[in-house]
């Protein structure tokens, strides 16, 4: 890659940034250039730009707004070369070792939580403690969380780069430098595009997560691996309260790159 000139490899990995408007004005000026110069790419530019549409026609009817967002986070997946996993609503088998005496304090507390939820986990993993499930409000989901966390003065919240969300640091891990983490997403909003340094479990404790594929509720358990890049977005009108284990921080595409890792 010269000063403003990135290589045909690098556009590739900087066309879905480029399509979303998240590309700093260095950035996008070199793929600009580039596109300009290079026909190759410009034809995979236009096929991955009229992939949506020629899917689309495949369903006589309009898909449900859920399925929409699922389509369109799978299509962003595939244009930057990764394979959707699809939903993943329960803990992986490795996650419950969690439980047993020295394991991960702060994946055992996600555990317990969907343990609350789930009857077929239950009847399987009886070592851990569930923590009842909640009523449909956040706030009915914290009130049985709090004894299980630090004070609330203790929480330390933060906004920035989040659109609109709002993330709480609650315990980490000296050992590990893990954090558990509390989220609040109004409806209707998404997470602007982020990968962590590590893997990030998260657990919905109220309303509605779309993550991918994975249309997440109340108890559905979604782990991320290192590098892994998404946005999760929530129902319009609901909003969605969600515990989260997090390695390495997280750190945004495009211009928000700047604030570094959060969390």
């Amino acid at each position: 890659m010269t000063l403003l000139m990135p290589t045909c490899a690098e556009v590739v990995a900087l066309l879905t940034d480029y399509e979303e408007g998240a590309l700093g004005p260095f950035s996008w000026l070199g793929v600009k250039l580039h596109l300009s110069l290079c026909p190759p790419c410009r034809t995979f530019l236009d096929s991955f730009e009229r992939t949506p549409g020629l899917l689309r026609r495949l369903w006589p009817e309009p898909p449900a707004p859920p399925a929409e967002r699922a389509l369109d986070s799978a299509l962003a997946a595939l244009r930057q070369g990764r394979v959707p996993r699809g939903p993943m609503h329960h803990p992986e088998e490795a996650a419950w070792q969690a439980l047993e005496p020295g394991g991960d304090s702060l994946t055992a507390l996600l555990l317990k939580v969907h343990l609350g939820h789930c009857d077929g986990c239950r009847s399987q993993h009886a070592t851990g403690e569930p923590i009842p499930a909640a009523g449909p409000s956040g706030q009915d989901a914290l009130d049985l969380l709090r004894p299980h966390l630090p004070a609330e003065d203790r929480w330390r919240w933060t906004r920035k780069g989040l659109g609109g969300a709002r993330v709480a640091r609650l315990l980490q891990d000296p050992a590990t430098g893990a954090t558990l983490n509390l989220a609040h997403m109004p409806g209707g909003m998404s997470m602007p595009l982020h990968s962590h340094g590590g893997s990030e479990l998260s657990m919905v404790l109220s309303g509605v997560m779309q993550d991918g594929p994975a249309h997440l509720g109340p108890g559905d358990w979604l782990a991320c691996g290192p590098g892994q890049q998404h946005g999760p977005s929530t129902e319009p009108g609901l909003d969605c309260w969600a515990l989260l284990r997090i390695e390495g921080g997280i750190r945004f595409t495009g211009w928000r790159r700047i604030l570094g890792a959060v969390g």
